[in-house]
């Protein structure tokens, strides 16, 4: 059988330069040919001093290998023209170099200017025209002299730049050396004003032969310091487990997730300066080139304040793209399990787990928290719960809404909610409480073990079993609530107390001068006053938590327990302040308070 062989064909690139921007192209290799290096494509837009691009995106570009052009910059550098005179055997050459991407060309008067300054006036006016207008880059001889040659000859020249002048000197042995006057006129001669280096001079005096011995040096311009970004969060920290004082890693608390709050200042652009200007050494002023600018990584969920400073515009968590970008993330999405890989989760938005939450791992969060699989053993608070599998508590750990929970069931947990929890299927063996209702139906509906409270009503499928395991119900104020109201009442004195104590401390200091104190007064100085500024807002917190409980028990109905099959005897039951021990099963009841008692009536 014939087999046909393919030849290799390594990769290529092409660059393409148009009036207002630059291409690259490149092509990846077939048949097992050689890739095209980054490296060579670098050198190539270098040498065409293309010197405006991100190298980062040259290397995507050239790694994709897509064959599609793409614009790497839309700035190319522009290149004026430039001349050179030089003198040579008592001959005068001058050559003129052209523009690039819409430089400037060289203009006439100036090199006639230049001529005439360097006292060399016996040129053609129209040779010199064409030479320059043809600008091809090539020595043409402007002046030649057949003078017989002097016994003393003292010639400066000055670089093509202005940045520095050199002298050639040739004296007879027969003839005096130079003086300091006639070397000094040679460079006024020549336009040479600035940046003398008389000591050099003074050498010159003593020498016969010199070549090329630079007299003059121009001061040359300062480029001013390019922008920079200052970061106000710690990018390296991210994935970094936290250190304890004692010095062992906490391998739960691994900072996956660079938390930010809305209104924070997340990066700060410290401009470009001007630069400082140089003087010629014909003492021309040279203008300084200024720093480049940097863009502000503006993303989403991010706003930029005075083209210099980024703030957050929520709460949310960072992804930064390569530099480039900052976008603040209100969701924070696990596509796996909380463990190890992912540390504890502490966000001011919402988390949604695509996985479960492991054992003694914690997950809070402002907003809400959805999981697709199970709570096992860990510890869960947000605004609003949703576990579409169930809680397993596995005895330690503890879920806490503040809005409501969603669970398909609930087993060996401490569960708390501040209005409703639903649950489908089961609940058992747990300490569940509610500040208005635990529903649980849907599925099996079972409630069996442990203790349910439920400010406003429990309902249940099946309460307890056939053999009377004990299963109390609780429908009253939620006491979780009158205790935290009180705790909270008290909190809000204290840090009234220790705000206005901070104050009369921190203004006493000012007026003695800050200047006064000692490094270690300074610091505890420091922490105060960051101490005081935090407490407004930790009184505004939680006097809305406060508002919070208060609405939810104003909004209570008078307690009920409603069970559609049956509830078992060993089942304990508190309506308010009345107490009831069930000794019999009973079906399809609805049981309250009237007169001080718990009665049965029908679920109608």
């Amino acid at each position: 059988m014939d087999k046909t062989v393919l030849s290799a064909k390594d990769g290529r690139y092409e660059i393409t330069v148009t009036a207002k921007e630059v291409l690259l192209s490149v092509w990846s290799p077939v048949n097992g040919g050689v890739p095209v290096s980054k490296a060579a494509v670098i050198k190539d837009l270098l040498d065409r001093d293309l010197v405006e691009f991100d190298r980062n995106f040259v290397f995507q570009i050239v790694k994709e290998a897509m064959g599609t052009p793409t614009i790497i910059s839309n700035f190319l550098k522009k290149k004026d023209g430039r001349y050179q005179i030089a003198v040579k055997d008592n001959e005068v050459f001058l050559t003129v170099w052209p523009p690039a991407n819409g430089g400037k060309p060289v203009a006439k008067a100036a090199v006639m200017k230049d001529l005439t300054d360097r006292k060399l006036n016996d040129f053609d006016e129209n040779f010199v025209s064409s030479i320059i207008k043809d600008a091809t880059g090539v020595p043409a001889m402007v002046i030649s002299s057949t003078a017989i040659k002097q016994l003393k000859s003292i010639i400066v020249n000055v670089r093509l730049n202005r940045l520095e002048a050199m002298i050639d000197i040739y004296i007879a042995e027969d003839a005096p050396t130079a003086t300091m006057s006639e070397l000094l006129k040679k460079l006024k001669d020549a336009g040479v004003v600035y940046g003398i280096d008389e000591s050099i001079l003074e050498t010159l005096t003593q020498t016969r032969l010199a070549k090329n011995v630079i007299c003059a040096r121009a001061t040359e311009p300062i480029t001013g310091e390019n922008a920079y970004l200052k970061y106000f969060f710690d990018i390296e920290s991210q994935g970094r487990p936290a250190e304890q004082e004692d010095g062992r890693v906490d391998f739960k608390n691994t900072n996956n997730f660079l938390c930010v709050e809305k209104s924070e200042l997340l990066v700060e652009k410290i401009p470009a300066t001007a630069g400082i200007p140089g003087i010629d050494v014909l003492g021309n002023p040279i203008p300084a080139r200024a720093g480049k600018d940097v863009t502000m990584p503006a993303g989403k969920n991010v706003t930029v304040v005075d083209n210099c400073r980024l703030f957050s515009t929520i709460d949310g968590h960072l992804n930064v793209y390569a530099g480039k970008r900052i976008d603040v993330i209100p969701v924070i999405v696990i596509e796996g399990d909380v463990d190890y890989n992912t540390g504890n989760i502490d966000f001011k938005g919402s988390v949604v787990v695509h996985g479960t939450i492991q054992p003694d791992f914690c997950v809070k969060a402002g907003g809400n928290v959805e999981v697709s699989g199970c709570i096992y053993g860990g510890t869960v608070e947000a605004n609003k719960i949703i576990v579409h599998n169930g809680i397993q508590g596995m005895n330690r750990g503890v879920v806490k809404a503040h809005e409501r929970l969603v669970a398909g069931f609930i087993e060996n947990a401490n569960v708390y909610c501040d209005s409703d929890i639903i649950v489908s299927d089961f609940i058992m063996n747990s300490s569940v409480c509610a500040g208005c209702r635990v529903v649980i139906e849907g599925g099996r509906g079972v409630l069996r073990g442990g203790r349910i409270a439920a400010g406003e009503g429990i309902r249940a499928v099946t309460i307890g079993n056939k053999s009377g395991i004990v299963t109390e119900l609780e429908v009253s104020i939620n006491p979780f609530f009158r205790d935290e109201l009180l705790s909270l009442r008290a909190e809000i004195k204290k840090d009234e107390v220790l705000y206005e104590e901070l104050q009369r401390s921190l203004e006493y200091i000012r007026r003695q001068g800050l200047e006064t104190l000692t490094a270690k007064k300074r610091e505890l100085y420091k922490k105060n006053e960051e101490e005081f500024e935090a407490i407004p807002e930790r009184i505004a917190e939680n006097r809305e938590r406060m508002k919070n409980i208060e609405n939810v028990l104003r909004s209570v109905k008078p307690g009920r327990i409603r069970v559609s099959d049956a509830i078992y005897p060993g089942t304990k039951m508190s309506i308010g302040p009345s107490i009831k021990v069930l000794k019999e099963t009973i079906q399809y009841a609805s049981l309250y308070v009237d007169e001080g008692e718990i009665k049965v009536g029908s679920l109608g």
